[in-house]
């Protein structure tokens, strides 16, 4: 497949993706405000803390770092390529050069993690022509790219709070339970 096909399936999945961390946030502050918790085994009732960033996951006890799985692992040896187009980005998206300090810290992570993928979106949309992308970046790397994006976007989706924003009321009550079991926590608060 040529890389403008990957670059329109991972704007695709990029996009599902955001939605989607955007709907686990709204879930998360749902449920965070009809529930509070207190650990089984005290019997002062503190409560868990309760950060809006945590995936309240009933079947998954790991956490994983979304950032960790939208990139590539750095190599020792930058490849000629990338380098060529993170200098051309980075003319444009330096803040001293008229870009701004987020979108040039972001060329940073994706050049470091060498996510050429995003830095070949960032240039399309900067109208910077890109030479022999598909000679230095393969299928699979790109495969691996939306691969990881799709994934990102089932975890999210077996998390508690967003189990529970799309179940019927029986199935709260069950999810409530599991919750309860997998963390030997009792609601204070429903």
């Amino acid at each position: 497949m040529s890389y403008k096909k990957w670059i329109y399936k991972y704007k695709y999945l990029k996009c599902e993706f955001d939605e989607t961390k955007e709907l686990r946030d709204k879930y998360q502050k749902d449920f965070n405000l009809k529930f509070t918790f207190k650990d089984k085994q005290t019997h002062k009732d503190p409560e868990i803390n309760k950060n809006p960033n945590i995936d309240w996951d009933i079947e998954l006890e790991e956490n994983i770092n979304e950032e960790d799985h939208l990139t590539i692992s750095p190599k020792k040896e930058k490849n000629k390529k990338v380098k060529e187009l993170y200098k051309k980005l980075s003319k444009k998206l330096h803040p001293d050069k008229g870009g701004n300090e987020k979108d040039f810290n972001e060329l940073n992570e994706f050049y470091e993690s060498e996510n050429i993928l995003e830095m070949a979106i960032k240039a399309e949309e900067l109208n910077i022509e890109i030479e022999d992308i598909n000679e230095h970046f393969s299928d699979d790397n790109f495969l691996n790219l939306c691969s990881n994006l799709e994934e990102q976007s089932l975890f999210i989706k077996k998390t508690l709070a967003w189990r529970w924003a799309i179940a019927t009321e029986e199935e709260r009550k069950i999810l409530v339970q599991l919750f309860e079991q997998q963390h030997g926590v009792v609601p204070i608060k429903e």
